[in-house]
């Protein structure tokens, strides 16, 4: 059985190395969090001390950090509201097929998961479509042509 010292160290290097793996660095600092709840279990040994540690010292990591970690990585700090893309133009990068559960398109810089308005209907990649709503993390498309349309047998 691992002690508390050797349980929040192996966490917080497991946590580390899945941070190699991911793009985001993020899960880094919640590495840094088990490894300040180390130093407390090796003083303390009282669990919720170290695990109030472990979340305080990980919490802010991330609120302080945020910006630096996204001009490391490249990423423009940016939300979008769904809302938004409704009524938008889009492009189809991947065949839009409702029947085999295929469709992508790219609307404002960002890719979507999308399926027709209509099942029967496919929309060829490289057509242009018209966003008509945003169900969970897809978007429902109509054609914004009838040129790139073909019935699905």
């Amino acid at each position: 059985m691992l002690s508390p010292v050797a349980f929040w160290i192996v966490f917080g290097v497991v946590l580390m190395v899945i941070e190699i793996f991911t793009p985001t660095f993020f899960i880094f600092w919640f590495g840094i969090g088990s490894l300040a709840a180390a130093v407390v279990a090796y003083f303390y040994e009282n669990t919720l001390i170290e695990l109030f540690t472990f979340i305080v010292i990980s919490g802010i990591l991330v609120l302080l950090t945020r910006k630096l970690a996204k001009k490391l990585t490249g990423e423009e700090v940016r939300s979008i509201n769904v809302d938004e893309i409704i009524g938008k133009e889009a492009i189809v990068i991947e065949l839009i097929d409702n029947i085999k559960g295929k469709g992508v398109v790219k609307v404002n810089g960002d890719m979507w998961r999308a399926v027709s308005i209509e099942d029967h209907i496919t929309i060829s990649e490289g057509a242009k479509v018209i966003i008509e709503k945003v169900e969970g993390a897809h978007v429902v498309v109509r054609p914004s042509n009838s040129a790139e349309l073909k019935e699905s047998d």
